[in-house]
């Protein structure tokens, strides 16, 4: 699902609903591709979306609250519950194999032994993967949908009150889930300290599912999403020991006790060659090798995980997240536009303190809302934005940003067929600053003027009075969007 440009500006209700939907369609998707036995990323792919859906509901409570059920949450729970085991199973199964090839013949008899008894287990979840968990979903799929697309918004026409937009509230909430996780990772002083890790992971994914669906709103989400996703790469690998080294141990356990029931039977028979061929194929030797090496993987992970994180990396994620937070509140903050327009009989003779700016400007297909694109050449260099204006006449909201140029040129196809070249003459007057705008592509010369306020009143500067045809501001046919139409 694409989100609106103005998603940032739009309420928290509105945009976290966007989301939810999002993410329902994502999870019904990768449902679909549950029983296809070719497919060994549909179980991945589907436990990731109904996590992130998790995330989301649970980070947004409070916007949802009414919306999305107990019964919603607790069945989504048990959804991801239902599918860990086969997903531990399948991540310990890729590690085990990495080691075939690194321990000796005595040592591979456990490893063929844990192997089949993981195979065993992944087959299993898997199957109850394919049969059970897509049925559990469809069966709340269209109530959550049905919820989450709906929303009631009260107003009190007596206490009028400025609406919050989804960019504030999603920075404050960035801002906590870094404090948290942060603190969390501070805590980790060894390797044993599993619950801080395990917290610590838990926390650096809600934070990556909270800022990823406004990566393409902002380069500063991009950095933070790559920066958590470092982070549960190596607490994933580190839990994944943790899990695994458990499994061994419980592993030796059964082997123990199947080995002395071999033998138990072999002394009953008083068979002595096959007693002694029985010692030799202990599966033993190989689970404590096996344990050795995830140890010796963890303590890798540890090590790694200080280096990058404890030292100063838990900085520097602060640093970055202030960042974002900063930027989407800024960005939250859309720029008030007063101006007067004039269309001109011609480019009048400008004063001596005037420069000019060569701008290229392209409109992306759309409906209810047209984002365009602006190439900006001057004194600076040449700039490169993004823009979206609400609202007609004198005063207009304007929501503008800086990209880059790889960012334009990818886009600017897009908007063939609705394009405007301009060569723009700045003429600093006073307090006000006017713009004479010489139209490349036609014959057409406009003048206007920013305002501090929309009853302002606009006096024609000497050098530009001859030369105005009429005030056309709020003139339709004279809006850019209709003239590159």
């Amino acid at each position: 699902m694409a989100f609106p440009p103005d998603f940032l500006i739009r309420t928290p209700e509105e945009s976290v609903r966007r989301i939810c939907v999002s993410l329902l369609e994502e999870a019904h998707a990768a449902s679909k591709r549950l029983d296809d036995p070719n497919d060994g990323e549909a179980l991945h792919d589907f436990r990731v979306a109904i996590r992130r859906l998790r995330s989301t509901i649970r980070a947004w409570r409070e916007v949802l609250r009414g919306s999305v059920k107990k019964k919603h949450a607790k069945a989504l729970k048990g959804l991801q519950n239902a599918t860990g085991a086969g997903r531990d199973a399948e991540v310990a199964l890729e590690w085990l194999e990495t080691q075939r090839q690194e321990i000796n013949a005595m040592h591979r008899r456990g490893l063929d032994w844990m192997v089949d008894r993981l195979g065993t287990r992944h087959r299993a979840a898997m199957a109850h993967a394919c049969e059970g968990v897509r049925e559990a979903f469809h069966a709340i799929e269209d109530d959550m949908l049905d919820a989450v697309e709906t929303m009631h918004t009260v107003v009190h026409l007596s206490r009028p009150q400025a609406s919050r937009t989804f960019a504030v509230a999603l920075a404050e909430k960035v801002r906590e889930h870094t404090e948290e996780l942060v603190r969390h990772l501070m805590q980790i002083a060894s390797l044993d300290d599993r619950d801080e890790a395990h917290e610590a992971r838990i926390m650096g994914k809600r934070l990556r599912y909270l800022v990823e669906p406004v990566r393409e709103f902002t380069p500063e989400a991009g950095e933070v999403v790559k920066r958590c996703k470092n982070l549960q790469d190596i607490l994933g690998d580190l839990n994944d020991c943790h899990v695994l080294r458990e499994d061994l141990g419980a592993a030796m356990e059964q082997a123990a006790v199947e080995h002395a029931r071999r033998l138990h039977e072999i002394v009953g028979g008083e068979d002595a060659e096959r007693l002694r061929q029985e010692i030799r194929r202990s599966h033993r030797p190989g689970l404590l090798e096996l344990t050795r090496r995830v140890q010796q993987r963890g303590r890798a992970l540890h090590a790694r995980l200080e280096e990058e994180w404890l030292a100063d990396g838990a900085h520097d994620l602060l640093e970055e997240t202030g960042r974002l937070a900063s930027h989407l509140e800024r960005l939250a903050t859309p720029n008030l536009e007063i101006e007067r327009k004039f269309l001109l009989e011609g480019c009048p003779e400008l004063p001596a303190e005037t420069y000019a700016v060569e701008i290229d400007q392209g409109w992306l297909p759309g409906k209810r809302l047209r984002e365009r694109l602006r190439r900006r050449t001057g004194p600076n260099g040449t700039e490169f934005f993004r823009t979206i204006k609400f609202g007609e006449g004198v005063q207009r909201t304007e929501l503008e940003e800086e990209t880059t140029e790889k960012v334009f040129e990818a886009l600017w196809p897009l908007t063939e067929g609705c394009r405007v070249s301009k060569r723009r003459h700045v003429v600093p007057d006073g307090s006000y600053t006017w713009e004479i705008d010489e139209f490349l592509d036609r014959d057409l010369f406009l003048a206007e003027v920013e305002l501090n306020d929309p009853a302002e009143k606009v006096v024609l500067p000497e050098w530009l009075a001859p030369y105005v045809v009429r005030d056309v501001t709020g003139t339709k046919k004279y809006v850019n969007l209709n003239l590159a139409r």
